[in-house]
């Protein structure tokens, strides 16, 4: 991974492999409608859904080792047992519904459903019994590919796929919300400080590739309040220090709280509250891409084959909650929580187990460590929302402290 140096533009220079050539073409059309420039949110949002020839729309398999990232489900099968364990409680405070629905966001092959599923099985029959799995996903080759997957392994009667109506938002359940790494992937607003006034970083062609080009604040950026924000949480800027805001993330939790009657949103997602989201080491901006297991700061490259992220502001996410109606139930890291979930007994006894392989053992424990190590996924952040719920005494996943770095 390039390392940019605090203040410095993402791309000065075009791209000499701009990817996708349909995809090119049709976000410069946009551009050429637009005047001559997007905001970089709108270009983001075009590179992973354009309904053709988006990143996250394709039929092939981005996550996963043969993919271009790893996510926790496909790292282990043990991340979402322990998540189980969460699950049941939260339908034990519920009072044990049934129905009891699940809805996950960003579904993906349905790593996380199978894996999650086989746990209650095994930790909460009861549970398991009145589940219902419900699987949002927007590529509908993988939605297609996980649920014939899981249908086949045995859980058609438990597991279907949820279609969003534009405008109408999610069906209230009673149950609990999942997001996986899925906040992560919405556009975002990229803004750097000229003279202690924001501006912000559009997104141009120049003949040869997208660059960035600085001016004004878009209407979606400024409507957003950024500087509000900042002022909010005492952060101030330097000459050239960058932030994203992503208002469409917000968005989009403010529908998965009106979608929820009763129960927990939990959202998983590499990010921090704003306080630390944007300390000094992270002000060159958090936009990253992914590509066959590499990360780099070229987000103009392999346009349409490559994945784009920035890190969530889980204080805009928890804004957003708490407006729809829903009460704060805890946040912490990734390690924490599954620590705090015993996910380290299931490793003990699978060494317990006369049938474990040594291989077997050890791969296990490699995978574990990568779930928690504070300098890797562990320091993912875990954010619940309830609402019509039971937040106190905490859930079990705040039982241990998170690490501090």
């Amino acid at each position: 991974m390039t390392t940019i140096p605090p203040g410095a533009a993402f791309s000065r220079e075009p791209s000499l492999d701009t990817g996708n050539p349909d995809l090119v073409a049709a976000i410069r059309a946009e551009i050429d409608a637009a005047g001559g420039r997007i905001p970089f949110a709108q270009f983001m949002e075009l590179a992973l859904y354009h309904p053709a020839w988006g990143y996250y729309l394709s039929p092939e398999r981005r996550p996963g080792r043969p993919g271009d990232f790893l996510t926790a489900p496909e790292t282990h099968p043990f991340f979402g047992i322990t998540l189980a364990r969460q699950i049941t409680e939260c339908w034990d405070r519920l009072d044990r519904p049934d129905p009891f629905v699940v809805r996950e966001y960003g579904s993906g092959i349905g790593a996380l459903a199978w894996d999650l599923i086989g746990g209650l099985s095994t930790e909460a029959p009861e549970c398991r019994a009145a589940l219902e799995y419900r699987l949002i996903e927007t590529n509908p080759h993988r939605l297609e590919q996980s649920l014939a997957d899981l249908t086949e392994g045995g859980l058609g009667g438990v597991v279907r796929g949820e279609q969003i109506v534009p405008g109408a938002g999610p069906e209230p359940i009673t149950g609990v919300v999942l997001a996986n790494e899925v906040a992560d992937a919405f556009g975002v607003h990229r803004l750097i400080c000229r003279d202690g006034t924001l501006r912000e970083g559009w997104v141009v062609w120049t003949g040869n590739g997208f660059v960035e080009e600085e001016g004004d604040l878009s209407p979606e950026a400024a409507a957003a309040d950024p500087e509000g924000m900042l002022r909010e949480n005492g952060i101030a800027l330097g000459e050239g220090d960058r932030i994203e805001i992503s208002p469409s993330a917000t968005a989009w939790f403010a529908s998965v709280a009106r979608g929820l009657r009763r129960g927990y949103a939990i959202v998983i997602d590499y990010g921090y509250p704003a306080a630390e989201l944007y300390e000094a080491h992270r002000l060159a901006g958090t936009v990253r891409a992914y590509r066959g297991h590499t990360v780099s700061d070229h987000p103009f490259a392999h346009v349409g084959e490559q994945d784009l992220t920035a890190h969530v502001d889980f204080s805009a996410l928890r804004r957003a909650g708490e407006d729809a109606g829903l009460t704060f139930a805890g946040q912490t890291n990734q390690g924490a929580f599954l620590a705090s979930l015993g996910m380290g007994d299931l490793l003990v006894a699978l060494g317990k187990d006369p049938e474990t392989a040594l291989p077997e053992y050890l791969a296990a424990q490699a995978s574990i460590l990568r779930l928690i190590d504070p300098g890797g996924m562990g320091r993912f952040g875990v954010l619940i929302m309830a609402r019509d719920a039971p937040v106190s005494p905490p859930l079990k996943g705040f039982t241990v402290p998170p690490l501090s770095f």
